[in-house]
C-alpha cells in the first residue's frame, strides 16, 4: 500500500471550533472527514483553503498541513483569496482533489494540476444556484457555471459523484458521464452514540418533554425550503396542536420566516435554535426529536443530515429530488414527498407523528442502513481512484 502525498483543495474548511461566520456545509464536512480519514490510513495530505480573516494560518494535525490563505473579499457567505490561487504552486504533491462547490478553490485546483501536471480529481457536489442572491453572487455563479466549470471538469482525470440520480438530474454532468465514479459521502456513527435517552436530550436543550418534535437542520437558504416546512405546520398544528418545529441553523432567509410566523401566528410552536457547529450538541438535537425533515427544493444531491437522522434513528420526511432517493427509501426508513408541495409534507408528518411504531420501524431500519455509509469504506474506494491515476 503506497503512501501518497494529496493536495486538498477546498474553498471552507471547518475550524476546529465553528464559527457562524465562516459558512461550513455538506461540501465542507466531507473534505474535513476525507482528509481526517487519509490520514488515519498514513498519507500526508496538504489542504489548501480560505482563512476566516485577512491573516495567512498555518495548522498542522499529524501527518496534515493546513494553508489557510487571507481573505481578500466576500461573495454571499463566501470568503475570496487571491493567494489560494498562486501560493500552493510553492508546495509539491502526488495528486489534486478539490471539493468543486463554491469558487476560487476549484479554480486554484485546476491551475496547479495543470502547471505541475498531476493527475486531476474532482468531487462534484452540485449545479450552483444562480437565481437567488444578491447581484454580484447570481453574476458570479453565473459566469463560473457557464465558463469555468466546464474547463475544470474537462481537465479532471475523474469525476466523482457522490449520487447516481444526481448524474442525470445535473443541467451539467451529463457530457462527462464517462469518466465519474460515484462515491457517495460518509458519516462517523460514534460521534452520534452519546448514551442519552430522547427525554434526556430535551432535558439538555430545554426542549419541551411531551409534546412531539419536528427537526429541520441546515441552512435557512432559499433552496433549503425552510419556507415549505413553515408553510405546513398550520395543517399539521390542526391534528396535533402540540407540535413543535425546530429549525437548527442560520441564513439568509431567518427574519423572513420569523416575520412569517408572527403573521401564521405559530411563534409559539417553533424554534430558532441558530447554527449548531458542536457535534455533540448536533446529535442532541436529532436524538430529541420524532420526525427529521428535508424540504430542499434543489439542488439537493445528497444530504448528508439524512445520514446523520438515521444514525440517531430518527425516521426523515424529504423531498424527492437529487441523489436523496440513493439515502431515504420510501416507506422503508422515511417517507418522500413532491418538492415544494406544503401540503404533501404536513401530510406525511402527521402520518408518521400519529403512528409511533412507523417510527420506531423506519428509524431502526434507518439506523442499519447508514452503516453502508462509514467512511472506511469511502476512504478505501476514493484511495482506488487515487492509486489508479498515479
Amino acid at each position: 500500500d503506497e503512501k501518497m502525498k494529496i493536495g486538498c483543495f477546498t474553498t471552507h474548511f471547518p475550524y476546529s471550533r465553528g464559527y457562524p461566520e465562516y459558512s461550513c456545509g455538506g461540501v465542507e464536512v466531507v473534505a474535513y472527514n476525507l482528509t481526517f480519514s487519509m490520514a488515519q490510513k498514513g498519507h500526508e495530505i496538504v489542504v489548501f483553503t480560505t482563512s476566516i480573516n485577512s491573516k495567512d494560518i498555518i495548522e498542522r494535525h499529524r501527518n496534515i498541513e493546513l494553508y489557510r490563505y487571507a481573505k481578500n473579499f466576500r461573495i454571499g457567505e463566501v470568503n475570496m483569496s487571491f493567494k489560494l490561487l498562486y501560493k500552493p504552486l510553492e508546495h509539491e504533491v502526488d495528486i489534486v482533489h478539490t471539493h468543486a462547490g463554491n469558487p476560487p478553490a476549484p479554480i486554484a485546483a485546476l491551475r496547479y494540476a495543470k502547471k505541475k501536471k498531476k493527475p486531476f480529481v474532482v468531487t462534484y457536489h452540485g449545479d450552483g444556484q444562480w437565481n437567488w442572491g444578491g447581484f454580484i453572487k447570481r453574476m458570479s455563479v453565473y459566469f463560473h457555471n457557464k465558463y469555468l466549470l466546464d474547463k475544470i471538469l474537462s481537465y479532471a482525470d475523474v469525476i466523482i459523484s457522490p449520487s447516481e440520480y444526481f448524474i442525470d438530474e445535473s443541467r451539467v454532468l451529463g457530457e462527462y458521464r464517462d469518466k465519474i465514479i460515484v462515491i457517495p459521502n460518509g458519516i462517523n456513527m460514534d460521534e452520534f452514540d452519546i448514551g442519552h435517552s430522547k427525554e434526556e436530550c430535551r432535558e439538555k436543550l430545554g426542549l419541551p418533554l411531551d409534546d412531539e418534535i419536528i427537526l429541520f437542520f441546515g441552512g435557512l437558504d432559499p433552496h433549503k425550503g425552510p419556507d415549505v416546512l413553515l408553510n405546513a405546520l398550520p395543517k399539521i398544528l390542526k391534528s396535533i396542536p402540540d407540535a413543535k418545529l425546530v429549525f437548527v441553523g442560520s441564513g439568509e432567509m431567518e427574519e423572513v420566516l420569523k416575520r412569517s410566523c408572527k403573521w401564521l401566528g405559530i411563534e409559539k410552536n417553533i424554534k430558532f435554535a441558530g447554527f449548531v457547529g458542536d457535534v455533540f450538541k448536533k446529535a442532541l438535537f436529532y436524538r430529541a426529536a420524532d420526525v427529521f425533515v428535508l424540504p430542499s427544493t434543489g439542488p439537493e444531491i445528497f444530504g448528508i443530515v439524512n445520514l446523520e437522522a438515521m444514525a440517531c434513528g430518527v425516521p426523515i420526511v424529504a423531498s424527492k429530488i437529487g441523489g436523496v432517493p440513493d439515502v431515504v427509501k420510501d416507506r422503508e426508513n422515511g417517507l418522500l414527498v413532491p418538492p415544494g408541495n406544503s401540503n404533501a409534507f404536513a401530510n406525511a408528518i402527521i402520518y408518521l407523528l400519529e403512528n409511533e411504531k412507523e417510527r420506531e420501524r423506519m428509524g431502526k431500519n434507518g439506523r442499519k442502513k447508514v452503516e453502508d455509509y462509514s467512511w472506511e469504506r469511502i476512504v478505501e474506494e476514493t484511495e482506488k481512484v487515487y492509486e489508479g491515476l498515479i
